[in-house]
């Protein structure tokens, strides 16, 4: 929060000033005591968050006046803020919030600015709180050391001044982190588990797929046997055909040998037909096989993760 202009109207002792911060990197403010040095500051921490070191709220009315106004603009995240607080006396406090629309220029008319003040003054204060990211007590134990009270940070506990450290160092997003680092290792996981399934089925296909191409040699073999035999038979079944005119038990051994060769046919398509089954389970095999690099893509990811779940883990 860099401050860029501050204006009082009727704030403690005075009646109306304006400071206007632009081209100051350091500023001091010299006077005696009781001279209003550091009233400056807490007209500061008044406009923004609406707290001061009077007993009363209306003590910080100046004596003599109805009303008192704090506007007071700075810059944030690279935007221009500006906010207003306003009080009369027995009566509850108003506040503006307010962006300049634009690129950040010195303070300008009240048509540079956009209102965002919400709907009621505790609203307005919690925006302003989410935006600026500070609250009054990490303030005033840090940024702005009040008179008089310059040890307040030492006098508080060890767990208040670890939270008013850690509102300064912002810690609270290393928390946030972690929690997204849990979800994202929860979601890794999640999805570790139907790959590492899908592993294990792709390793039994695998180990299938090798059973399915052993019996398929095995049969291409018997194919190969069954082929030379049924030549031998038709070379054989040539000589009969030659001596058809021979005896009768020539005849007789001619028909069995017929026979034997139908049975070996029937046997031969069955085996052709088995043949082809396993033909179609070889190039389902060799399906499976061409994906092989895809399979090891998915390994590789796999292990990818194993890595990063340890990682995560540590």
């Amino acid at each position: 929060m860099i401050p860029k202009q501050l204006t009082l109207q009727n704030f403690l002792s005075y009646r109306e000033v304006v400071l206007n911060f632009d081209g100051l990197h350091v500023a001091c403010v010299w006077g005696p005591n009781g001279a209003g040095k550091s009233s400056l500051l807490e007209a500061i921490a008044w406009c923004v968050w609406g707290q001061s070191r009077v007993n009363a709220e209306d003590d910080i009315v100046r004596q003599g006046s109805k009303e008192t106004r704090v506007s007071f603009s700075f810059i944030h995240d690279d935007h221009r803020y500006r906010i207003i607080r306003t009080r009369r006396r027995n009566q509850a406090s108003e506040l503006e919030f307010q962006i300049q629309t634009g690129q950040i220029q010195t303070e300008g008319s009240e048509d540079d600015y956009k209102s965002l003040t919400q709907k009621g003054v505790r609203a307005t204060q919690r925006y302003i709180l989410q935006q600026i990211k500070i609250d009054y007590e990490t303030f005033v134990n840090s940024a702005y050391l009040r008179q008089g009270r310059a040890d307040e940070f030492m006098l508080k506990r060890p767990s208040e001044r670890k939270q008013v450290l850690a509102d300064l160092l912002k810690l609270d997003q290393y928390d946030r982190l972690a929690e997204q680092a849990k979800e994202q290792f929860r979601q890794y996981k999640a999805q570790l588990q139907p790959v590492e399934g899908l592993l294990s089925q792709l390793s039994a296909q695998i180990e299938s797929c090798r059973d399915i191409q052993q019996d398929y040699d095995v049969l291409q073999a018997q194919v190969e046997t069954g082929k030379k035999h049924e030549q031998t038979k038709k070379r054989a079944l040539k000589q009969l055909k030659k001596r058809k005119t021979q005896q009768m038990k020539q005849q007789q051994e001619l028909a069995l040998l017929l026979q034997k060769e139908q049975h070996q046919k029937t046997t031969l398509e069955a085996n052709s037909a088995e043949l082809a089954e396993k033909q179609q389970q070889l190039r389902q095999v060799e399906e499976i096989l061409s994906q092989s690099e895809n399979i090891e893509q998915n390994y590789g990811e796999l292990e990818a993760l194993r890595d990063r779940e340890e990682k995560y883990s540590e």
